[in-house]
């Protein structure tokens, strides 16, 4: 069903956002509530944008709307969703002149959201044309209020790999330790009840790993559950300039998990079972970290610098294990079933 209204591009300064920051709204919208919300952050995304739009656009269930926030883009990305926000009015677009963050322009479209579930499409990845149909088909059969697929990795041209994320052949339901235990599930896009999310939102001090953080928040606030099928409804795009290949980002990156990690466990009453499995994660985290300055010093042919890292935490051997491991799985035995490294 689609949703009817007269759609107006006009500039208002947005309450709670910096007094730079603008929306694209619609004056008139429908008054049926859309059964999904799909919330998409975008900086600088114009080569990928009106693909992932154009895959909303084609899904089997017409009753979304899709909330873009435009996180002050240096290029085309405003033109290209305002041109689409003006012939279908289910895309509304919200910009800002400043940079905030992919968890503050997430928070502002989740404000705004309308649907009775709240999934993410980042501006670079699209969505299989029955996404939302089978997710919606999934959680109605099932009373799960947090249902997720597997994803399915292109390469940066958008060429599918024929590698998932998960490789399940069956449904599985994990809770907040198995999230923990398995941090690559932050990859995934669950569709949520919009209630669960309810005085729920990202926080706006974590760049990196964020749906990984609100997932788990969602998780033991709620005591809540993720059901996850084998459909591959979820395309992701790898980039060239993932964290996998930005060692600098990387090291960003992990510090701001490590913090995150660090204040949810500071403001939670753990159970033993979570207690251990985010001290583990902690503890991992910091190896990875010192991974980092070793891969780092080892292509910067520091290698005295490199011997002082390992040597110091003997825990990184195991990251060079995993490391040869996976590389030796992708490109000697091909295999198929599950995705490249995506860097956490």
């Amino acid at each position: 069903m689609s949703l009817q209204g007269e759609n107006l591009v006009s500039a208002e300064p947005q309450e709670g956002c910096d007094h730079n920051e603008q929306a694209t709204i619609r004056t008139t919208v429908s008054a049926t509530t859309p059964s999904v919300t799909v919330v998409m952050a975008n900086f600088n995304g114009a080569n990928w944008i009106e693909e992932a739009i154009q895959s909303v656009q084609r899904q089997s269930v017409a009753d979304w709307e899709l909330i873009v926030v435009d996180d002050a883009s240096t290029d085309a990305s405003v033109d290209i969703v305002r041109a689409a926000a003006a012939i279908d009015p289910r895309i509304v677009l919200l910009t800002s002149k400043t940079n905030a963050g992919p968890s503050i322009a997430r928070n502002r479209a989740l404000d705004r959201a309308r649907g009775r579930w709240i999934t993410i499409l980042d501006s670079d990845d699209r969505f299989s044309p029955g996404r939302l149909e089978a997710l919606l088909a999934k959680a109605g059969a099932t009373g799960a209020g947090i249902v997720a697929d597997d994803l399915l990795i292109m390469n940066e041209s958008g060429t599918l790999t024929g590698y998932s994320l998960l490789g399940l052949s069956s449904e599985r339901t994990f809770d907040a330790v198995a999230l923990v235990n398995a941090p690559n599930l932050g990859y995934l896009q669950p569709m949520i009840k919009t209630e669960l999310l309810t005085g729920l939102r990202y926080d706006a001090r974590v760049r990196s790993a964020e749906d990984f953080d609100l997932l788990l928040r969602v998780l033991v606030e709620r005591d809540a559950q993720m059901l996850v099928f084998p459909a591959l409804g979820y395309h992701y795009r790898r980039r060239g300039d993932s964290l996998s290949t930005d060692k600098s980002a990387d090291r960003r990156a992990l510090r701001g998990m490590l913090d995150a990690n660090a204040r949810f466990r500071a403001s939670h009453a753990l159970s033993g079972r979570l207690a251990d499995a985010c001290a583990h994660r902690q503890r991992t985290l910091e190896t990875s970290l010192r991974w980092v300055d070793v891969t780092e010093a080892v292509r910067e042919k520091r290698f005295s610098a490199a011997l002082r890292h390992t040597l110091g935490h003997p825990r990184v051997l195991g990251c060079a294990a995993q490391f040869v491991a996976k590389r030796f799985r992708a490109h000697v035995l091909g295999n198929k079933r599950r995705a490249e490294t995506l860097g956490l």
